[in-house]
């Protein structure tokens, strides 16, 4: 389903004009996905025009929820899924992700094994099959206790009224 994913380096080639530009952007994406980066310079790479500089600093673990919250609404799919996966980000805004247009954002969404369990419900009622079927595989991997609740929560309504 997921396209293949460039590397940071072939991302970061794409995008720069020479050599020294090409290093610029490499030490950017350094310092964005640093854990021990300042809030205030990560909140300037947030901003950045360079989509693997935002990708970078929506990967940093230690992102503050804030600037999570706005890359949300990032133009480039592959930081609006960087925000998905990371572990930090609130359930209200993977509850936002979980309705991207984005067919690849929402299946990096339903792989998630830190997803909220009503998420994973919504999305294994996705339009895209590959969707549901990440979906579905993410629940399965949940405590066995809760197998037997998704099973009626996923069950068509007229099987549970025994028509």
């Amino acid at each position: 389903m997921r396209k293949e994913k460039q590397t940071p380096t072939e991302d970061l080639k794409a995008e720069a004009k020479s050599e020294a530009d090409l290093e610029i952007l490499q030490v950017r994406r350094v310092v964005a996905g640093n854990p021990n980066t300042p809030r205030q310079v990560l909140a300037r790479l947030a901003e950045d025009k360079s989509a693997s500089i935002r990708r970078a600093v929506a990967e940093n673990p230690r992102t503050p929820v804030e600037l999570l919250k706005k890359l949300v609404f990032d133009s480039d799919c592959e930081v609006r899924l960087a925000v998905a996966e990371n572990a930090n980000t609130p359930s209200e805004t993977l509850a936002l992700l979980a309705c991207d247009n984005s067919a690849d954002v929402r299946y990096g969404v339903a792989e998630s094994p830190h997803m909220p369990e009503q998420i994973l419900i919504d999305l294994a009622h996705d339009e895209n099959p590959y969707i549901r079927c990440r979906a579905l595989k993410t629940l399965q991997m949940l405590a066995p206790d809760l197998q037997a609740r998704l099973k009626l929560l996923l069950a068509p309504p007229e099987r549970l009224l025994g028509t």
